[in-house]
């Protein structure tokens, strides 16, 4: 009976944790009560010989190129890995996540099914609404890379190349 029991509980318990793993901020949605997108992960190469970093108590602020990413301890993550991982990441280009964040979103509107009607109303240009991309900021610290989940916070429209 008893190994009834634990054999239950492990396999409800395996379920829960698996659906807890799915996070929120992985996700985003263009309406209430509309599809559930993935967010694409977009990885930064900060260079500290180029790039600057201010630390505070809780956060860290990135500048790279011309925006701002904002890792905090009470809301974001920091994972390291291996420096070898460095050669199966692919690196996005700073200078580019705005004009890759409008085609990315013109594309979704596209397939919405509630935005399919409203071609003239898209939500775009999007200057102070970062939440499409997942971004981690990647930096290498002696034979280890760190990787930092932030928050892309840039307020400007730097980078728009609109066709």
């Amino acid at each position: 009976m008893d190994k009834i029991f634990l054999f239950l509980f492990l396999l409800i318990g395996g379920n829960i944790l698996s659906h807890s793993q799915e996070k929120k901020d992985d996700y985003f949605v263009f309406h209430k009560g509309g599809e559930k997108h993935l967010k694409p992960i977009k990885y930064i190469l900060f260079n500290s010989k180029i790039h600057k970093k201010n630390k505070s108590n809780e956060k860290v602020y990135f500048y790279i190129e011309g925006e701002v990413f904002k890792f905090s301890k009470r809301k974001n993550k920091i994972d390291t890995c291996n420096i070898k991982n460095l050669k199966k990441i692919k690196i996005s280009k700073t200078n580019q996540l705005s004009s890759n964040e409008f085609k990315f979103i013109k594309q979704k509107l596209k397939e919405d099914k509630y935005w399919k009607d409203k071609k003239d109303q898209y939500l775009i240009p999007i200057t102070n609404n970062h939440n499409y991309f997942k971004v981690i900021i990647i930096e290498k610290y002696k034979d280890k890379l760190l990787k930092y989940d932030v928050d892309w916070t840039y307020i400007g429209t730097r980078g728009f190349k609109v066709k």
